[in-house]
């Protein structure tokens, strides 16, 4: 018996021997190739203290090959695109994400401008929007940044009117996660920290979602608001065959008192905020006319009893991409951790909780000309109505996946159904939602 195990052993070390060494690496390598994570920064504009924690956050991505790319000397987000490309093919492999570290001055946003022309017809608006000096009001977007497909030439001020009405090479449809952490020199350390301690704080919890709403899309005929969110996502949890959502955590929705209830929700413990209503850089207001803020800088800044992630809805509360917004504020003084929120006040149109819609004919009634309002379900979700993005998002957390995943699973499923619906032009809606809907903060490692 010992003579057949050392047999064994000699054989076994003979074919180890006499294999080449180059041969085993390379089969190694190809069963644990590693996709790339781009790290973005700007050297100028982060001190020792921040690179040190960009250093230490990346170091954390163990199951990818990490590029730190310092973009100084790109002042434009076309040019940056295509350095990033060039980089990739030398790299080769896949791309696993891209994680952006500071303000739009420091790492460049792609630049879009509002233009759509809805009908032929329409003779009188060139379907361009203007600000107070009378020029093109630009907007910002890091949605390119998330596939190598469009060609740069076109991501200068970008318009839907240039993908759609002429086919312009430009792709909507993300092919990874994309995130950015909108702080500059000697803010981004304390956040990085920040969002350490987060993670320690959740981990092993069930984290409650909070909605606080503001609706004010009221419709006649409807006691609901077309653009009450919170009214949506109770659908999610209560409609157990239609959606099924939110069996393993709380969901706490609030109409009235919003700040104070904000307060006391942050003071009880982690949260998952999703603020629901109109508003800007400033905050989140209770009317249109965006006055009478409950939740604005001021309070992001010294909302500090627990860490919070925030989902905004209803507002452009990350136009700029800069320093002077309540995303910026929260993020940097208070423990707003990883928010979602647009940059272009655009996507509030469709929202609808209900669709009025032809119905069979009632029992005991004649003719088949009925109509009503009927609650939209996952198929009514498809005709590009913006809360299909808030489903799949949802659906995806239900699953299991972490924020980040999730907002890139809806990004990708909302972008594909506007692609779809491209030849209608209300598709226009979906792309504009694409294009301002961005993830700000840190990719989970």
């Amino acid at each position: 018996m010992k003579r057949f195990f050392w047999k064994s052993m000699f054989l076994i070390l003979l074919i180890s021997t006499l294999l080449p060494l180059n041969g085993i690496v390379n089969a190694s390598s190809v069963t644990t190739e590693k996709s790339n994570y781009y790290f973005v920064y700007n050297s100028s504009k982060v001190d020792a203290k921040d690179l040190a924690a960009i250093k230490q956050y990346v170091a954390k991505f163990k199951n990818t090959n990490n590029v730190l790319f310092d973009v100084k000397n790109y002042k434009e987000a076309p040019k940056l695109l295509d350095a990033l490309k060039d980089q990739q093919k030398k790299i080769g492999g896949k791309v696993a994400g891209i994680q952006i570290f500071g303000l739009a001055s420091d790492v460049p946003s792609f630049s879009y401008v509002h233009k759509m022309k809805p009908t032929e017809g329409n003779f009188e608006w060139n379907g361009i929007e203007y600000d107070k000096s009378g020029k093109p009001e630009r907007f910002v977007s890091d949605l390119f940044y998330s596939n190598f497909k469009s060609d740069s030439k076109y991501l200068t001020d970008v318009t839907v009117y240039g993908i759609i009405q002429e086919n312009q090479p430009v792709s909507i449809i993300p092919e990874w996660p994309m995130s950015r952490l909108p702080l500059t020199k000697g803010e981004i350390s304390k956040y990085i920290n920040n969002y350490e301690a987060y993670r320690k704080q959740i981990e092993g919890k069930s984290i409650s979602t909070v909605a606080l709403s503001a609706p004010v899309e009221f419709q006649k005929g409807l006691d609901v608001a077309q653009d009450d969110i919170a009214f949506f996502m109770n659908r999610m949890k209560e409609e157990k065959e239609e959606f099924g959502y939110f069996s393993n955590t709380d969901l706490r929705t609030y109409y009235k008192d919003l700040a104070v209830n904000l307060t006391k929700e942050n003071k009880s413990g982690v949260m998952d905020l999703v603020v629901g209503s109109d508003g800007d850089t400033e905050g989140a207001a209770l009317k249109k006319d965006r006055k009478n803020y409950f939740f604005d800088r001021k309070s992001a800044a010294s909302l500090n009893s627990n860490y919070y992630t925030a989902f905004f809805w209803g507002s452009c509360t990350a136009k700029g991409h800069n320093a002077n917004s309540i995303i910026h504020d929260g993020m940097a003084k208070g423990k707003m951790i990883n928010p979602i929120a647009f940059t272009i006040p655009t996507y509030v149109r469709d929202v609808a909780n209900y669709l009025w819609l032809p119905i069979p004919t009632p029992e005991g009634e004649t003719g088949d000309d009925w109509n009503d309002y009927l609650a939209v379900d996952k198929e009514l979700l498809e005709r590009n109505n913006p809360y299909f993005f808030v489903y799949k998002y949802y659906e995806a957390i239900n699953s299991g996946k972490n924020r980040l995943q999730s907002f890139y699973d809806a990004q990708v499923a909302y972008a594909s159904l506007s692609v779809k619906n491209k030849d209608n032009l209300r598709a226009a809606i979906g792309y504009e939602n694409i294009i301002s809907l961005h993830y700000l903060g840190l990719a989970d490692y």
